[in-house]
């Protein structure tokens, strides 16, 4: 038997674990940390394929620049400071994962046009105003080795959405972060496959039970590969 030694096609392993996602969840959305680009062939995939990436810092918005990422694939995730938001919004981003009242606040006073945004756990519920827009909602899967905390983020998540429909401000997409990319880049079969299909089971259970239209949802790492 001959052993390869050449380094693994990043690129090639996330194509196969979306591909397998989707063979149980069809249409689940998937991104990437901004830290995984330096790889030459996944940032070129990544710019390709239109999946999303998920920027935490202003050194991050310069990796996904330089990768040639388009605006309308970042997905900024505003930190405990505000001073990044004003950074991306004039590098043309428009979604944001926000959780706190200050930095939903520093959004509305740098927008110029309008800004969507995922409700972390801890934004407020409601948000006024035409240049800030809540489409979505994020959560972090805390023991994202277990399929069950991964069904109970998506169930939470839903029930969140039932309270904002109520109040008249309807979401339509959740974002589950969990996992470290080598988890989804691996296309570890057991792994995955029992992750989306609990998702996918709470998101029946939950929307029967809230009367609630099925939202999108999309995957994301919440670590970065180690190499």
């Amino acid at each position: 038997m001959t052993l390869s030694l050449e380094a693994p096609d990043h690129s090639t392993q996330l194509h196969n674990s979306i591909h397998l996602m989707r063979r149980v969840m069809p249409g689940v959305g998937f991104g990437v940390r901004a830290a995984e680009l330096g790889d030459h062939a996944v940032a070129t995939w990544v710019r390709n394929s239109g999946v999303t990436v998920l920027a935490h810092d202003d050194d991050e918005l310069d990796r996904v620049q330089l990768s040639g990422i388009r605006p309308n694939q970042i997905v900024f995730r505003c930190g405990a400071g505000t001073d990044g938001i004003r950074n991306a919004v004039h590098r043309g981003v428009f979604r944001f994962v926000v959780g706190t009242e200050p930095q939903i606040a520093r959004l509305t006073e740098c927008a110029q046009r309008t800004k969507y945004v995922y409700l972390d756990s801890d934004a407020a519920a409601v948000l006024g105003g035409h240049r800030v827009q809540a489409v979505g909602l994020h959560s972090d899967v805390s023991n994202s080795g277990d399929p069950d905390e991964w069904a109970s983020a998506a169930e939470r998540l839903l029930r969140r959405a039932s309270e904002s429909t109520t109040c008249g401000s309807p979401v339509h997409r959740i974002i589950l972060s969990g996992g470290s990319t080598e988890a989804w880049m691996n296309c570890s079969v057991p792994y995955q496959t029992s992750v989306v299909r609990a998702v996918d089971a709470a998101l029946r259970d939950g929307c029967t039970r809230w009367n609630l239209p099925r939202p999108a949802v999309s995957v994301i790492p919440a670590q970065a590969a180690t190499r």
